[in-house]
């Protein structure tokens, strides 16, 4: 697969590429600030979390008005049409030219992965490339099947908080640390996760950090002590208390229990 281009952009000033027939296959991911896109005849106002897909031969236009206080930010990609591969890809997705997928965060992982081997000096492989492309496009058509694909921009970024906690729980994150990695206010970032999942913030913090203890109570040879300090929690006496509250059992009682009952299953 060639690829023609992939990277990251970012805009503080007015942007403008005249109107013109492309001659690449052309995904776009829009992740901060708004433009305007023309496709064909039509236009289409870009925010983030919108994905672009322009065919070979399309009619393309972008007007960015960006500027330092609301700056425009997109992921890009451009294909070689000969390949086969993405041409069969293309016609599968059918005939959608601009949805919203969200910020999602494996597929801006799996991006940067492949603006990496691209500008890497040392890039003497070329099938990587070929395969995080197609990692890329396969993980995309996935999220375009996705029936919740088309949340709102609150949501997406509501999911965003959501994975960042998931992957980071067992650190020492403060509710500061969760709305940084957003980008918003500890109030809005407080506002917006509470009304997509109906719990604060850090009530679903303590609710990972506790089901990762549940699983490593199974391990063999840890004490509870240990792996209330592995799963985030500065004293024993707090992941006592939460999780007791949370399944009505002490942590030493469950995992006598799911012990005792791992025997039996055995």
């Amino acid at each position: 697969m060639s690829i023609l281009s992939v990277g990251y952009s970012r805009h503080t000033r007015v942007f403008f590429r005249k109107k013109g027939a492309i001659p690449f296959y052309l995904l776009r991911l829009q992740t901060e600030g708004f433009c305007v896109v023309e496709v064909g005849d039509t236009p289409y106002m870009i925010r983030p979390g919108n994905l672009l897909l322009c065919s070979p031969d399309d009619s393309y236009q972008l007007d960015i008005k960006g500027n330092d206080k609301a700056p425009c930010a997109d992921y890009y990609l451009s294909i070689d049409p000969a390949d086969n591969w993405i041409a069969q890809w293309w016609s599968d997705k059918g005939s959608v030219v601009c949805q919203h997928i969200g910020i999602n965060d494996m597929l801006i992982s799996i991006w940067k992965h492949l603006i990496y081997e691209k500008q890497s000096m040392c890039n003497t492989e070329p099938d990587i490339s070929t395969y995080l492309t197609r990692c890329l496009l396969l993980h995309v058509k996935r999220l375009l099947a996705n029936e919740d694909s088309d949340m709102s921009y609150e949501s997406s970024i509501a999911n965003r908080m959501k994975f960042f906690i998931e992957k980071h729980a067992t650190e020492s994150r403060t509710l500061p640390d969760i709305a940084a990695a957003v980008g918003l206010s500890v109030s809005r970032a407080s506002q917006l996760f509470k009304e997509a999942f109906g719990q604060s913030v850090m009530d679903y913090m303590i609710d990972v950090r506790l089901s990762i203890a549940k699983e490593r109570m199974l391990i063999p040879g840890m004490t509870l002590q240990e792996i209330a300090y592995q799963c985030g929690f500065a004293h024993y006496t707090h992941f006592n208390r939460l999780f007791r509250s949370r399944f009505q059992l002490s942590p030493s009682e469950y995992k006598k229990q799911a012990h005792s009952d791992g025997m039996r299953m055995d």
